[in-house]
């Protein structure tokens, strides 16, 4: 079918150009990148009208609460991984020979990691202020912390270019996930049936990995832990941490501002907005998990292949994001009112600025590959550091002033932290678009 494809294409293209379709890395990758974004797609088509339906079922209020919840755990999600993961991404492409080691030895981290994040969630909700219900409700989705460790397992599919694998098992997640949602509404369920779904959903994920990954021939039996490896995973990988400590926080914390300055029904409000531009955030990922092998290879090719390819992943993206983020901007009112409802008509304003943001964010992912192959830790760090200080300055200062809007431009704002900083480098500036 893929061959099918690519003639139709090859018809379309200049001469001078087709050869680039005959290329086996290049089919390799765009087979690849196929596959995640056409189970992202499926994902998120069905989890955000199902969450839209949830959205209208709850009402506002409720429907805060859910995603305070949300957002108050998210900012202890950077223990969960300890960064390991664009490590282990980039290891496995190096040293393929070594992939029982590199993943034993990342489970076990992120196993210490994801019982770490629990228990400073759990810690945190206890020492708030926070009503029983949102302890409860913390506590409950905290466990997917530790169900995520399996994940590694999709970070071996995406190295080997083989993400069909990992799609598979989070389409099939996404379907049951989404059935049970059907259910709970129609059972009249609430919002502690619904986190419980949410928990249910990374396990089914993980079980899915798992029995990919045995389809494939191999077992996690033959996993190894190693001190020296772990050593050096974690001499790498605790900056990475810091930095997604850094990130996990900006993109979060705004809710949690919003709730605990403006009420949970406020944050329900600003949640249907974020939800909406939340359904093309995982473009930019995609991409850059996908292709990233391909720049990997290019460092080692040569220079000029190296800033060739950057320069035009740099351009591409910013070419998606803008195609994207205009038809949510123009039909912002319409997506309010059709998908969530007149309760959530407040949302429209704010959709209209927190859509732009999507720009900023789409270029931090991509010049964040070209920092990681140039293990440029530091500026990661930093850069994710000036995001935060930046957005939660912005949103007390705004929010008391203009409200949600407030909210959403603070967003917007500190979203083009990264790539100004990564433009604005003095020592071998990449390309930027």
């Amino acid at each position: 079918m893929l061959d099918k494809i690519f003639a139709k294409i090859e018809k379309l293209l200049p001469l001078k150009w087709r050869w680039v379709l005959s290329h086996e890395g290049f089919r390799r990758y765009f087979s690849n990148t196929g596959w995640m974004f056409a189970g992202q797609i499926f994902a998120l088509l069905t989890s955000f009208f199902i969450g839209a339906w949830v959205a209208r079922y709850l009402g506002p209020e409720k429907y805060g609460v859910i995603n305070y919840v949300v957002a108050f755990v998210g900012l202890f999600s950077f223990l969960a991984p300890l960064g390991v993961d664009n490590i282990l991404s980039r290891e496995l492409v190096r040293y393929p020979f070594k992939r029982d080691q590199l993943l034993g030895t990342s489970f076990r981290l992120k196993i210490i990691g994801g019982g770490l994040a629990f228990l400073a969630a759990v810690t945190a909700a206890f020492l708030s202020k926070a009503d029983p219900l949102i302890r409860l409700l913390v506590v409950l989705y905290a466990i997917i912390f530790i169900l995520q460790s399996l994940n590694v397992i999709s970070t071996f599919f995406q190295a080997e270019v083989a993400a069909k694998n990992s799609v598979r098992a989070q389409v099939t997640a996404n379907f049951i996930t989404s059935f049970l949602k059907i259910l709970l509404i129609i059972l009249g369920g609430g919002v502690v049936g619904l986190v419980i779904i949410y928990v249910l959903d990374v396990l089914w994920q993980g079980l899915g990995y798992l029995a990919a990954y045995r389809h494939r021939g191999l077992s996690i039996r033959a996993w190894r832990y190693d001190r020296v490896l772990a050593r050096e995973i974690w001499r790498s990988s605790w900056p990475l941490m810091l930095a997604s400590a850094a990130a996990f926080i900006y993109i979060r914390i705004d809710q949690v501002i919003v709730g605990q300055l403006l009420g949970n029904a406020a944050v329900g409000i600003y949640a249907a907005a974020v939800r909406v531009t939340e359904v093309i955030y995982f473009v930019p990922g995609i991409i850059s998990a996908s292709l990233f092998p391909a720049i990997v290879n290019a460092k080692k090719s040569g220079e000029d292949l190296y800033r060739s390819r950057l320069r035009n992943f740099y351009i591409f993206i910013l070419a998606i994001s803008l195609v994207l983020v205009w038809p949510i901007f123009l039909g912002a009112g319409f997506i309010i009112r059709f998908i969530f409802g007149a309760s959530y008509q407040a949302a429209i304003p704010v959709l209209q600025i927190y859509a732009w943001s999507s720009v900023g964010l789409f270029l931090a992912w991509a010049m964040g590959q070209y920092l990681l192959v140039e293990n440029k830790i530091k500026i990661i760090f930093f850069g994710n550091l000036a995001t935060v200080i930046v957005n939660v300055l912005l949103n007390l200062w705004l929010i008391p002033r203009l409200g949600l809007s407030g909210a959403a431009l603070a967003t917007l704002v500190s979203y083009f932290i990264i790539p100004l900083i990564v433009i604005l480098e003095p020592k071998k500036r990449p390309a930027s678009p």
